[in-house]
């Protein structure tokens, strides 16, 4: 270890096991607020959880082959700064939207249960890193993944934790992907703590 903290390819198993065990606990508290607020129903897995770096993302995570997805961007302020992306492929956000009979607006319906499910993962891999976190803001983004990605303008170290999970609502059983950007350096100090 060095100053800088854990780099994402020095994580050891027990960082990983503890990262996928916070995400399945945020997973199922997003999954609790989307019952209530979306169908009955809904439903969160987290499939996989990799860490790797903003310039290797391509390299080592899903990233939709640099197609236009629809996603959620939000800022996440408190003991652990970072920026958060869900995103998915746009015909399956609408099946998801659309699986709630009556949705006026789809868009804003289509970033709200983005920011729920981004919520649930971030706020609870916070608390187990021992850092309280809120939501600051989310909008709709509709571009490839690096390309919202990088347009954070975060150093290419930034630590990329990617959670993919399946998403069910009514019949709709859908992928999506949690892009969660630390600094390698808070990343690695609270994981080292």
């Amino acid at each position: 270890q060095n100053e800088s903290g854990v780099p994402p390819s020095m994580l050891t198993e027990e960082h990983l096991n503890s990262l996928a065990g916070w995400a399945a606990s945020g997973a199922e508290a997003s999954a609790s607020v989307l019952r209530e607020t979306h169908t009955e129903d809904s439903g969160l897995e987290v499939r996989d959880i990799r860490v790797t770096t903003l310039s290797d993302l391509s390299d080592q995570a899903p990233c939709f082959e640099g197609e236009c997805v629809a996603g959620v961007a939000s800022r996440f302020e408190g003991g652990l700064c970072a920026s958060a992306l869900l995103a998915m492929d746009p015909e399956d956000a609408l099946a998801w939207v659309r699986s709630k009979p009556g949705v006026a607006d789809p868009l804003e319906a289509f970033v709200r249960l983005g920011e729920t499910v981004q919520s649930g993962i971030v706020i609870e891999i916070g608390a187990g890193l021992g850092l309280e976190m809120r939501t600051e803001n989310s909008e709709l983004r509709e571009e490839s993944v690096p390309l919202i990605l990088f347009g954070t303008h975060a150093p290419s170290d930034t630590a990329v934790v990617v959670v993919s999970l399946l998403v069910a609502s009514g019949d709709e059983v859908l992928p999506v992907h949690v892009y969660l950007m630390i600094e390698p350096k808070l990343l690695g100090t609270a994981l080292a703590a």
